[in-house]
């Protein structure tokens, strides 16, 4: 019996490696493979080597996809040109826009799969040079996140953006580092983040906004923050880039819609970073997508449009987070021409269930800190959520962030900016996390 044992025991040690290798052999032959080409072209460089390609291939690596050296031994071809030149012409305030056409060509079936254009996506400077680079360095995470949600709903069935250890922003500031970590144990909390950056000159012009924002990266770290400290599953936590009308009105429907289905007891937490601005005749204030131009009550988001479309389905609780500022129309600016008294204005009452927190007062400027790379508002929420590793109850939180953003701004030495929070009835102001 001891000898049948031992030469079980050298026949399994000689044929264990032949097995792992190919083990191995089989997975990375299974592994979809993916090819990027594309070209670019400057303002400040002309035809340059592609920047944003890198970004792709590195979020793509992440995502476990393999990159082929050439394409004839691809399964998916990606292809990104991009076009940043205006005909000579000074770009509007150097914000940089720049166009990017996209597809993906399946290389088995001989077809194209995916064909999408990008328009406009915004950069931001000063010079020419830097509005070059800011341009691509913003494009770069847009297309990235495109495509690879893409491909991961082609070949896996999956809407995941990127791989959780993937880093997705550079730290900048505390806030951006070393990020608790607590047990995804939320199942039933459903988050939709929306940064809207990808403005035209027009809309920027109405908002009278800087030239300097940082929607994208403060949505990203938002991301971050719901799924490693508020404990909520990656497969709850959705985040749109640059979102037009119709596509935010349907995820938000969506986004209530995910109560149905376990009898109300679902908590709907909904951030939007973005332009917003106040219609002239209601004086309501509203969030502004990405392709309305103008103040069409079809197409504008008023913040009551936004309480009826996320309670669509009962639920248990609502969580609306703004990173916005609320102003007239900067290209009408009639209430400062004409000598009609000044006007008192707030955001709409919110139902019972539901806690809202906006990053500045209607009529108020949003600010943002530069060294940071965050909205003022969304720095102080995401260092408060660091704080107290995510247990703040709403009335702890907003009191934390009203306080922090006026004393930050005053310290800055720029117009007061106060936040503004309400609290339904219904709303528990204590939070308890589950086990």
């Amino acid at each position: 019996m001891k000898d049948f044992l031992f030469r079980l025991h050298r026949i399994l040690l000689l044929f264990f490696p032949v097995v792992m290798v190919a083990f191995t052999l089989n997975q990375v032959q299974s592994q979809t493979t993916v090819f990027v080409t594309g070209s670019e072209f400057h303002w400040s460089r002309g035809a340059v080597s592609p920047v944003i390609q890198k970004t792709v291939i590195k979020q793509l690596t992440g995502n476990n996809y393999r990159i082929a050296a050439d394409s004839n031994t691809a399964d998916f071809i990606l292809s990104i040109k991009c076009h940043s030149y205006y005909n000579g012409e000074t770009p509007f305030f150097f914000f940089g826009l720049l166009d990017a056409t996209l597809g993906v060509y399946d290389v088995k079936n001989g077809k194209i799969v995916y064909s999408n254009e990008l328009k406009r996506i915004k950069g931001g400077s000063t010079t020419i040079e830097l509005a070059d680079d800011k341009v691509y360095a913003n494009a770069s995470r847009i297309i990235a996140d495109t495509l690879t949600r893409f491909i991961n709903i082609l070949t896996k069935g999956q809407h995941s953006v990127v791989s959780k250890h993937t880093p997705e922003v550079e730290s900048r500031c505390d806030a951006d580092k070393d990020i608790p970590e607590l047990p995804q144990n939320r199942k039933n909390t459903y988050v939709l983040i929306v940064a809207n950056d990808a403005y035209s000159p027009m809309q920027t012009a109405r908002c009278f906004t800087d030239s300097i924002d940082y929607h994208s990266r403060d949505a990203r770290v938002f991301r971050e923050y719901a799924i490693r400290t508020l404990g909520i599953p990656e497969r709850n936590v959705q985040i749109v880039f640059n979102a037009k009308s119709f596509e935010m009105r349907r995820e938000l429907i969506r986004l209530a819609s995910y109560s149905r289905g376990i009898n109300g007891n679902a908590e709907l937490i909904f951030y939007y970073a973005g332009y917003g601005l106040i219609d002239e005749k209601t004086l309501e204030p509203y969030i502004l997508p990405v392709d309305v131009e103008n103040d069409d009550s079809k197409f504008i988001i008023r913040i009551s449009d936004l309480y009826k479309m996320l309670q669509e389905d009962v639920s248990k609780r609502i969580t609306i987070l703004l990173e916005s500022s609320f102003r007239f129309d900067a290209l009408k600016n009639s209430h400062e021409k004409s000598p009609m008294p000044k006007i008192s204005l707030r955001f709409p009452n919110v139902p019972a269930n539901v806690f809202f927190l906006a990053a500045a007062t209607p009529g108020q400027k949003a600010r943002s800190d530069p060294q940071a790379a965050h909205g003022l508002f969304t720095l102080a929420l995401l260092t408060k959520l660091k704080e107290t590793k995510g247990k703040a109850g709403p009335k702890e939180l907003s009191d934390f962030i009203i306080q922090n953003v006026r004393a930050t701004s005053l310290k800055m030495k720029l117009k007061e900016q106060i936040p503004v929070s309400l609290i339904g009835s219904a709303v528990n102001l204590v939070v308890t996390l589950p086990e």
